[in-house]
């Protein structure tokens, strides 16, 4: 297949269409440049902007076929960028409301355990903030915004046996990592972020 030196949107798009993977490699390169700073502006993390740049484009390569009928298929690929970083935002700002939000323990309360509870928040915090940008996304919508697996699964436009895997692998990760770090084992806090 011909690889056009000039950037014919038009005719790039048509062949996206049609599932000319040269043509989406051309796309993607062309806007990656224009729609990265762009992002990254928004979300201000180079490597949050990388996922949700490869998220746009995942979108665009799934919704193909309805390109050629695009008034201005570039223009829709600059306003999903945009909305999936105000989304990331949204999700982030969610997630510190809600931690901000969560019991602060009794003062009766031996010091020794109030220190244990916030040194364990800090941990999952941690942990959490390690996820890949898709795994945090549904293990927060999981486990602080209180959506089931189906509500994920729509609301992100991915299958509910996806959000599963990333949920199992996201909870098998923050397990881990507070089993590596907390100087105590853990098992409620672990039985807690195993249930689903």
């Amino acid at each position: 297949m011909e690889i056009l030196h000039t950037f014919d949107e038009a005719a790039l798009f048509k062949r996206i269409a049609q599932g000319d993977e040269a043509a989406f490699r051309q796309v993607f390169h062309y806007y990656n440049k224009k729609l990265f700073p762009v992002v990254v502006s928004l979300v201000r993390s180079e490597s949050d902007g990388r996922e949700i740049i490869q998220e746009v484009f995942i979108k665009c390569w799934l919704n193909r076929e309805n390109l050629p009928e695009m008034a201005n298929p570039g223009g829709w690929l600059y306003t999903v960028a945009c909305n999936s970083a105000y989304d990331f935002i949204r999700s982030m700002a969610t997630y510190q409301v809600k931690l901000s939000q969560l019991p602060v323990m009794d003062v009766d309360q031996d010091l020794e355990q109030q220190l244990d509870a916030k040194y364990t928040k800090t941990l999952i915090d941690e942990a959490v903030a390690h996820l890949p940008q898709r795994r945090r996304q549904v293990f927060q919508m999981a486990r602080l915004e209180g959506y089931s697996r189906k509500e994920i699964a729509e609301k992100l436009d991915i299958s509910e046996h996806t959000v599963r895997n990333q949920l199992v692998e996201a909870v098998t990760f923050v397990q881990e990592y507070l089993e590596k770090h907390a100087c105590v084992y853990l098992p409620a806090l672990i039985i807690c972020l195993n249930q689903w």
